[in-house]
């Protein structure tokens, strides 16, 4: 499939072709502009094929209701939003309902409850719109936790330890690997990571596969369904 954004003169994905297996990690690299956070648009159904289908398992994706599907997607996008309310309120969005050990399991394996239970009130200290008091990388950890916290069988991480320390960033992909293994993970990612545990490494370049690698067999790279 291609996506083609208007006034661009190439397309954002071209002719990618790629297969995902429920309960694979896939490691999506390659520069700025390559494609990565179009396929995930695709996935979240911010953006549809200019031509090609998207399948999620023999259903074409186009006539799967939206809101359904994006309630088995767990999503981090580079820049997440965080609202007005407390700490332990942005984290329960991943699951309205959460009690507070729930909430203070995925922050642990988020990595934040450390900067959290050293804020004023703990879990309990009120964040404005956007949480402008919060480091880039604490924002993401909380972000991360909430994700974490929604249990979905899709995760989709883009760029998710973009902004913390390499301790941190090797914490979460041990996380990755260890407590998150079983759901289905397309992590995109600049960072040099361990990927011996990788279903398929892709590196997308100017929107179409420059490789693809599977522990079974090399296959052609190509967009992804579950």
């Amino acid at each position: 499939m291609s996506v083609a954004y208007p006034g661009r003169d190439h397309p954002a994905l071209d002719r990618l072709n790629l297969s995902i297996g429920p309960g694979e990690l896939v490691v999506l690299t390659g520069p700025s502009g390559a494609g990565k956070t179009t396929l995930l648009r695709l996935l979240l159904r911010f953006t549809e094929p200019t031509s090609g289908t998207v399948y999620a398992g023999e259903t074409d994706l186009g006539v799967v209701p939206v809101d359904p599907w994006r309630a088995q997607i767990a999503w981090v996008p580079q820049h997440p939003h965080l609202f007005g309310g407390s700490v332990a309120d942005n984290i329960a969005l991943g699951r309205p309902g959460a009690s507070r050990a729930a909430i203070e399991d995925v922050a642990r394996l988020a990595g934040a409850a450390a900067f959290i239970e050293s804020l004023p009130r703990g879990y309990d200290t009120p964040l404005a719109e956007r949480a402008a008091r919060l480091s880039a990388g604490q924002r993401q950890q909380l972000a991360l936790a909430r994700a974490f916290l929604r249990d979905a069988p899709l995760l989709l991480l883009d760029e998710p330890t973009a902004h913390l320390a390499p301790a941190a960033a090797a914490a979460i992909d041990r996380v990755i690997r260890g407590p998150l293994a079983g759901r289905t993970i397309i992590l995109v990612t600049h960072r040099c990571l361990r990927t011996a545990d990788a279903s398929q490494v892709v590196t997308l370049d100017g929107g179409r596969s420059a490789e693809a690698a599977s522990r079974q067999a090399m296959r052609p790279a190509t967009v992804a369904g579950q």
